[in-house]
Order: C-alpha cells, then sequence, then structure tokens
C-alpha cells in the first residue's frame, strides 16, 4: 500500500512539472489621476497639496527634487470660494510649515460653519469639492498611562482624552499629535471616529504616538508607537465632517489592510469629484500633558 502512495505522489509531481509554463500577462497602464490633500481652519488660509499617482510597479525617484518634480503638481489652477468671493490660490515652497509644497492665498481664511467651494483645473481635467467647518469641541481633560496591553510594561503608555460630544448628531474627529521638539503636529493612526453611537456622551479614547511622515512603517517598534516617561505631549483635536470622516476611516483601513492576503480590499471613500483625496475643513482645540507614572 505505501508503494502505491509512493508511486502516485511521484507520478503527480511529473505532471504537475510537465505542466509548466511562462506566461506574460500585459499589465494596462494606470490612468492618471489626480490627488488632493487639502485642508482649510478658522483664521487660517486654506492649505491644498497636490500631486499625481503612481502606478503599482513604478519606481520611487530617489532624490527630493526628482520626487517633486515627478509627482507635485505645480502649475494647476486652483480656485476656492466661500459663496461669496472667490480665490485663485498661488503654488509656494514653503520648508518651514508642512506639507512644504502647497497652493495657499492670502484673501479668504476660514470660518467656523461656513462652506468652502474648491476647483481645480488641471491637464483638461476638472475636479471640485465643497467642505464645511464645524464647530471645535475642546478636550475636556487628558493624561498619560503605561501600555494597556502590557501589564509588564513600566516605561511607555499611551495618551488618554476625554471630550464631551455635542447633543447634535453626526460629529466626527481625527487626533493630530507631536510630542517634545518635534515641530509638526502629524495624525495618529486609527484616531478617527464618529459619534454615531455615543451622540451626546462623553467619550474617553486612547492613542499612541503621531505618524511621522517619510519614515517606512514596515514593521512595529513599540518605542515609536508609545510615548515614552518623560515625553511632553502636545495634543490637536479635530473637528470634522461625516464625508471627511469616511475618508481618513477608509484610507487607515486600506492601508492597515495592504499586503495582507487575508483582508478585505477597502474602498477610500473620497470627496472629490474627479480625483482623489480630501477637501476637509476642521476646526481644532488643544491640549498639553506630560507623560509620568
Amino acid at each position: 500500500m505505501r508503494f502505491i502512495h509512493l508511486f502516485i505522489s511521484a507520478f503527480l509531481l511529473m505532471v504537475l512539472a510537465s505542466c509548466e509554463r511562462e506566461i506574460d500577462i500585459d499589465l494596462p497602464n494606470d490612468e492618471e489621476l489626480i490627488v488632493v490633500e487639502g485642508r482649510i481652519r478658522p483664521n487660517e488660509a486654506p492649505v491644498i497639496l497636490l500631486t499625481k499617482n503612481q502606478g503599482f510597479f513604478d519606481a520611487v525617484p530617489a532624490g527630493l527634487e526628482d520626487f517633486v518634480n515627478s509627482f507635485v503638481i505645480q502649475d494647476a489652477q486652483v480656485i476656492i470660494s466661500d459663496g461669496v468671493q472667490s480665490e485663485q490660490l498661488q503654488f509656494t515652497i514653503d520648508f518651514v510649515n508642512y506639507p512644504f509644497f502647497y497652493y495657499t492665498g492670502n484673501v479668504i481664511k476660514g470660518e467656523v460653519g461656513k462652506t468652502y467651494a474648491l476647483s481645480i483645473i488641471y491637464n483638461n481635467k476638472v475636479l471640485t469639492s465643497s467642505t464645511t467647518i464645524p464647530a471645535p469641541v475642546q478636550i475636556d481633560s487628558s493624561w498619560f498611562g503605561l501600555n494597556p496591553f502590557d501589564i509588564a510594561e513600566d516605561s511607555l503608555g499611551v495618551s488618554y482624552i476625554q471630550i464631551l460630544d455635542p447633543d447634535t448628531f453626526g460629529n466626527a474627529y481625527r487626533l493630530y499629535a507631536r510630542k517634545n521638539s518635534f515641530q509638526f503636529f502629524n495624525p495618529v493612526s486609527g484616531s478617527e471616529f464618529n459619534d454615531d453611537f455615543v451622540n451626546g456622551n462623553n467619550i474617553v479614547f486612547f492613542a499612541g504616538s503621531a505618524d511621522q511622515p517619510f519614515i517606512a512603517q514596515d514593521s512595529f517598534v513599540p518605542r515609536e508607537f508609545f510615548y515614552s516617561l518623560g515625553d511632553t505631549i502636545y495634543l490637536e483635536l479635530a473637528s470634522i465632517g461625516r464625508k471627511e470622516y469616511f475618508f481618513y476611516a477608509t484610507l487607515g483601513a486600506a492601508v492597515g489592510s495592504n499586503g495582507n492576503p487575508f483582508a478585505s480590499p477597502t474602498l477610500v471613500q473620497s470627496n472629490i469629484k474627479g480625483g482623489l483625496g480630501v477637501w476637509v475643513g476642521m476646526s481644532v482645540s488643544y491640549d498639553t500633558l506630560y507623560a509620568t507614572n
């Protein structure tokens, strides 16, 4: 009986080997799309970064100048309107303020409750969007706590934030943070949430350290994800609209499932007609805490 099993196994191996052949797949060229990362906040001018999408197998330029010239759109017509006046924004290179290469203006500034229409014309394509700046929701309190996933941890932890959600349905939030001498606020992964199930209630949530731009997140490094005892933590809670919330939530899900063969594909819900990305009105509240045990 054992001989029969070995014979069958050897036969199957020969059949599989004889069926092997090379298959050439002609992949279609990716359609060029415009990616928008735009925001407007109270008392601030709009900031809009425009880039091009990239083919999955395309090489990424190594140098900064080549990268900017290949992906950053510098000659688009970008117009913003608040319903009363319109302004054509100008492309700016500014290494003091992130994202460094963006369109901005000096006439229209953000106001709570106002709606702002965005129009972009580039390479015979027209993109449109609109967003409203919601009222800010204050951070009631914040504190530091050691890593809740490891009871033996004695030096790494997270920030806890408490807010009182307004009793009007439809509020949404995204948390930004920076620590110590870092210059820029950056988004905290997975910090987007809305009030679908907690409308009008006190909300307590915890968050790790903010993502750092231009740093590959190929592996989990505890000291990058958590705060350390002694850190000074600066928090920025952004109130955003529901459409904008769904963009950030689905974007986070798509990034988190990238490369996972068992994860379902996620369609990122952009609020840009004719392109990809987000145009978001946000109002912010701030708090500072110290990582002490």
